[in-house]
């Protein structure tokens, strides 16, 4: 009878010239941006399909507060937190159906929607055909991974979250550093500063859910990502570049469920 068991090389037994790798680095696999999307970070909170073991969504290790990327569909600790550096900031109008039952429209930075809505007494806006409007922040962000390598992900607020958005806003825009010349301060661009970003515990009369939480990493006088990552320099021009593309609107994204709109809920 054939022996199917694979043998296993032991470490080090090839030489592997470095040369092959390097061909054929960097050819591409015939893919634009088209092609490609950007993961959504999100909160998953305990209604989240991720941590019920009999739904098809499930992934192990899933818990309330972790957070979780939609496409890689890695998880990762809300209570540790994860480091990103946001690269552009938008506002957006996303209509639901009643109950959160599909999305309508992404409708992009249009506030007027809301004159055409009526307002509830928890202060969430219904369109005339009982859709529910709901405005969101969103972030582009570079996640840095603890090995220093990045990648691009969006991180929405809404609801509750944007209490910590516009926190978020201000440490970006008050944020002053020393102008190179020696003389006054500017405000650099937001990729400038690297940012820790956490899942906390929340409640209040309708429930108890997960939000954000954010803290600056570097103080004006660090230099920021430059000084303090090793490869800040090539991240902060990745980062320019990257918001380069995002104006032009040359950047999917994962698109909006009704499962990314749990922690907006509230």
């Amino acid at each position: 009878m054939a022996n199917n068991k694979v043998a296993k090389k032991e470490q080090g037994s090839n030489v592997v010239d470095i040369s092959l790798l390097l061909e054929d680095a960097e050819t591409g696999h015939n893919m634009s941006n088209d092609d490609m999307m950007i993961p959504r970070l999100r909160i998953l909170q305990d209604g989240s399909p991720q941590t019920k073991k009999r739904e098809g969504e499930y992934v192990e290790g899933a818990e309330a507060g972790h957070i979780f990327d939609s496409v890689s569909r890695n998880i990762y600790d809300g209570e540790k937190g994860i480091t990103v550096v946001p690269v552009s900031y938008r506002t957006t109008y996303i209509e639901w159906k009643a109950d959160r039952k599909g999305l309508v429209a992404d409708h992009g930075n249009k506030p007027e929607l809301l004159n055409n809505c009526t307002q509830s007494d928890k202060g969430k806006y219904f369109t005339p055909e009982g859709n529910e409007m709901v405005r969101s922040a969103e972030y582009f962000v570079y996640v840095v991974a603890d090995d220093g390598t990045y990648s691009p992900a969006l991180i929405s607020m809404a609801s509750s979250g944007l209490k910590k958005s516009r926190r978020w806003n201000s440490m970006i825009n008050r944020l002053q550093i020393p102008h190179p010349s020696g003389k006054g301060t500017i405000n650099p661009a937001m990729f400038w500063n690297a940012y820790k970003i956490f899942s906390v515990p929340e409640s209040n009369d309708e429930g108890s859910w997960f939000n954000w939480e954010i803290e600056m990493l570097y103080d004006a006088k660090s230099g920021g990502i430059l000084e303090n990552l090793e490869n800040g320099t090539q991240l902060y021009l990745e980062a320019r570049s990257f918001k380069k593309k995002i104006s032009e609107g040359d950047v999917k994204v994962s698109p909006e469920t009704e499962e990314n709109s749990e922690e907006d809920s509230f």
